[in-house]
């Protein structure tokens, strides 16, 4: 006789809830990215929620009125400053508007499948905002034609877009670092997965581009993890050989473990070692980095204005494109 296949029960709000032993309604806060929740109950919540591999369903609304008010906003990962700044931003225009939004985070391929799996729910919400994800490649089999998309950090030809010029920034630091009588290094990250943005890439080609131009050129990339332990290993390698360069990173924080680490072996950053780094992040404010400045909060709250006005059909162009400019700021490193 055969067996009947057991129904797998679906991971519920309460779940979660009970699981971050918190009440249902902090956990719903969380999901629309409520400010009023402090910062270690929030992060309870998403680890939560990575743990179940709960998908939210925001569509009691829609069933009845058509409208959700809840705006989907898909991301690579949604932990570090450049995400908390982003999304701050986003949700600054969504609250005066009366939406909220409903955050999917793209950790890993089980997340991916799972969001495929479920687009008929999590996408049908009244807009989508995409961030550093291409819609056209990676997302194009399941979003609804008629629903509203903007993508951050990646262009498109079939939605709007907003988009640092991450070329451009890359040629500001190569400007910067040919004038130094130096041995000029990289450390970055390589995309390994198609979720995983070409930003850091973008950066990259800039900066070479830039040092060609003046004669100069790069003498070792170093490609790392996102992570701080392989940068220390890296800094330690560098250090050991050479106590004068310069060193860019595609990213601030790529540049902290390094600076940590040149200090420790009583190298004078900013002196003896010269580092760049890239988003001027919070960090790199505080530690007086010297970086490339993208205009995060900016970025956020274009995207989000502009799916508003598509949303009320207030906008009559096909397609917008908007490109933001990065810029230097030198400060002690």
């Amino acid at each position: 006789m055969p067996r009947l296949k057991q129904k797998i029960r679906r991971i519920t709000i309460k779940d979660v809830a009970e699981f971050a032993e918190v009440g249902v309604g902090t956990v719903s806060r969380v999901l629309n990215n409520n400010p009023h929740v402090d910062s270690k109950t929030r992060q309870k919540v998403l680890d939560a929620i990575k743990k179940l591999g709960y998908i939210p369903n925001p569509h009691a609304r829609r069933l009845s009125t058509g409208e959700s008010n809840l705006i989907t906003v898909i991301t690579p990962e949604m932990k570090g400053d450049f995400y908390q700044i982003l999304l701050s931003a986003i949700d600054e225009v969504l609250i005066k508007n009366g939406y909220s939004s409903l955050l999917y985070p793209l950790y890993n391929e089980r997340k991916y499948e799972g969001l495929k799996k479920s687009s008929d729910i999590l996408l049908s919400t009244d807009g989508i905002i995409v961030d550093g994800v291409s819609v056209d490649n990676i997302l194009k089999g399941f979003i609804n034609p008629q629903t509203p998309v903007v993508c951050v950090e990646q262009d498109s030809d079939k939605y709007d877009s907003v988009i640092v010029d991450n070329y451009y920034g890359g040629i500001l630091a190569g400007d910067y670092f040919s004038d130094f009588d130096m041995d000029i290094f990289v450390v970055t990250h390589r995309k390994s997965h198609e979720l995983e943005s070409t930003v850091f890439d973008e950066r990259l080609e800039g900066f070479q581009e830039s040092l060609e131009r003046k004669g100069r050129s790069i003498d070792k990339i170093y490609y790392v993890p996102l992570d701080w332990e392989s940068t220390f290993e890296v800094a330690r390698r560098i250090f050991s050989r050479y106590k004068r360069c310069a060193i860019f990173t595609t990213t601030d924080y790529l540049a902290v473990p390094i600076i940590e680490v040149a200090r420790t072996m009583e190298l004078k950053v900013g002196k003896d070692v010269k580092v760049c780094g890239f988003d001027d992040l919070p960090i790199a404010q505080i530690l007086e980095i010297t970086t490339i400045k993208q205009p995060i909060y900016d970025m956020g709250k274009i995207a989000a204005d502009l799916l508003i006005k598509r949303i009320n059909g207030r906008i009559k162009e096909k397609v917008k494109k908007y490109v933001l400019k990065p810029e230097l700021v030198i400060r002690s490193t």
